[in-house]
């Protein structure tokens, strides 16, 4: 019900915010700590030092984490969809291609993903679904690497490349350059060995996938080291040359920033409830008050004629006072909650670099409480 009611809530956003037309997005996953249950469905295995122990075992302690899959949008400030997993059993690329396919909007739209979303499935949806644009940061030369990225030369480089996929072992020994996707068509044993891995295939045994390659420098040139990414994309250049392609995957850092807002402003690193079901409603509740507060923050104004900085509304002030709004029964006037919201706000200071001096850190009240 409370994703249904986050649905309908995104729904009234009559004139969305774009980005040079259309409507920017990001897809990232977040854990939640719940509370310990041993008969939880999120019940997992974490590992809790780095150092192995005296039999040669890494130390393993029982954890309860739900793994939120959330499609945000960045220009609107707000969460379009979620999808929770247990940790033990996340697939944040299946996700994603699920979040896709049921995402209705009226724009075209680009949706900026992290390295843990490189999958030629991803791509292959990405080039099928109707006014979806993808931008999917790749591995370099690391463990898994796609041969072609790990073959690049190092430079900045803006190539079309095809990719030629296939999931039968036949077609691989007649082409080696193919690459083979493990994802077989039948299964011939009901059960297999916990290692067993297979990959998501969604097409036709062989299949071409066509991207466009960007291979950007991201260091200062002051900086002793020299280090470059690779992003896929199906964007055109003529629209988004190489220049533009840097400062547009810049921009999916705003949904980390998000997930700080949400946990720590709001609350939501803190579960009251110890059921799975009522977690899951508590999570779903959070994102509706964090979208709540960022439409009315999008109503209010600061004026920066005679600042040297441009100013932005507090987000956690902002969030009390409307929390606040909300449990006197909305008695007062809508107004006056806007004029006093827009009395909170801090100076926005883009690219600001300084070093973060360390400070003692002392107790905690029992009675401290997050937000």
């Amino acid at each position: 019900m409370f994703k249904v009611i986050l649905y309908e809530f995104n729904s009234t956003l009559k004139q969305p915010a774009l980005y040079r037309g259309y409507r920017l997005l990001a897809i990232d996953g977040s854990d939640f700590a719940l509370p310990y249950d041993k008969h939880s469905p999120f019940l997992c295995n974490i590992q809790t030092r780095k150092t192995p122990s005296a039999d040669n075992k890494l130390t393993t302690k029982g954890a309860c984490l739900i793994h939120a899959n959330i499609l945000y949008d960045i220009a609107n400030c707000c969460y379009l969809d979620c999808l929770l997993q247990s940790r033990k059993g996340m697939d944040e690329r299946s996700a994603a291609v699920h979040m896709l396919q049921n995402l209705r909007l009226q724009h075209r739209y680009i949706v900026l993903m992290d390295r843990g979303y490189e999958s030629f499935n991803l791509f292959e949806h990405g080039n099928r679904l109707p006014d979806c644009n993808y931008v999917v940061r790749l591995r370099t030369k690391d463990k898994g690497a796609i041969r072609e990225i790990s073959a690049l030369p190092d430079q900045e480089c803006d190539l079309e490349m095809t990719f030629n996929i296939t999931n039968s072992a036949k077609q691989k020994k007649l082409h080696p350059e193919y690459h083979k996707i493990n994802a077989p068509n039948r299964r011939y044993k009901d059960k297999y060995s916990p290692k067993y891995r297979t990959a998501h295939w969604d097409f036709e045994s062989f299949c071409p996938v066509h991207c466009r390659i960007v291979k950007l420098k991201i260091n200062d040139p002051q900086s002793g080291s020299t280090k470059w990414e690779v992003l896929a994309t199906n964007l055109s250049s003529n629209d988004f040359p190489l220049s533009e392609m840097k400062k547009l995957y810049h921009l999916r850092w705003d949904i980390e920033s998000s997930f700080r807002k949400l946990k720590y402003d709001l609350g939501a690193v803190c579960f009251y409830s110890k059921k799975p079901t009522f977690q899951e409603i508590e999570l779903y509740s959070q994102l509706i008050m964090f979208n709540v507060v960022n439409r009315i923050i999008s109503l209010c104004r600061v004026a920066d004629a005679h600042r040297k900085w441009p100013h932005e509304i507090d987000f956690k002030e902002a969030a009390n006072i409307v929390h606040r709004y909300y449990t006197t029964s909305m008695k007062d006037d809508p107004k006056q909650m806007i004029e006093e919201i827009e009395a909170y706000h801090h100076p926005v200071r883009k690219g600001r670099k300084y070093p973060r001096p360390l400070r003692f850190q002392g107790s905690v009240s029992l009675n401290y409480r997050i937000s």
